[in-house]
């Protein structure tokens, strides 16, 4: 995790017009994000390579966190967004200790996931509050 907090540094050096919020915001998404592929990623069938990848532009955010030789993921992206509204309904979920950080990434950042073979790639966006 380390490597993703100096990785996310040396972003924001190069994008100082990046507004705090949007930063917060955006490091919490990319650090879930790793978290999540790191704690419940499973090798197909060895060990699971993580690689990520940071831009910024003067609208947007962009993350690409991609699990090299990984097996297919356990939760459905789509389910976790489709069903937000319920989740944050039932408070004993919204305290549960795991199980919400899909929730929570996608009410941050747009977050898009693509199966290419034995490999994982997640890409979160993120529209910056910086005016045109």
């Amino acid at each position: 995790m380390d490597y993703v907090h100096n990785q996310l540094e040396r972003l924001w050096l190069a994008a100082d017009h990046v507004p705090l919020p949007d930063r917060m915001a955006f490091d919490l998404a990319v650090i879930e994000t790793v978290s999540n592929t790191v704690r419940h990623g499973v090798g197909d069938p060895g060990p699971v390579e993580v690689g990520i990848d940071l831009t910024a532009t003067p609208i947007e955010l962009l993350a690409t966190i991609t699990e090299y030789g990984a097996a297919e993921p356990r939760v459905d992206a789509a389910a976790y967004r489709d069903s937000m509204d319920e989740v944050l309904d039932d408070a004993q979920q919204v305290l549960a200790e795991s199980g919400r950080g899909l929730a929570m990434i996608q009410t941050l950042v747009s977050l898009g996931f693509e199966r290419e073979g034995t490999t994982n790639v997640w890409r979160l966006r993120r529209r910056t509050s910086v005016p045109v």
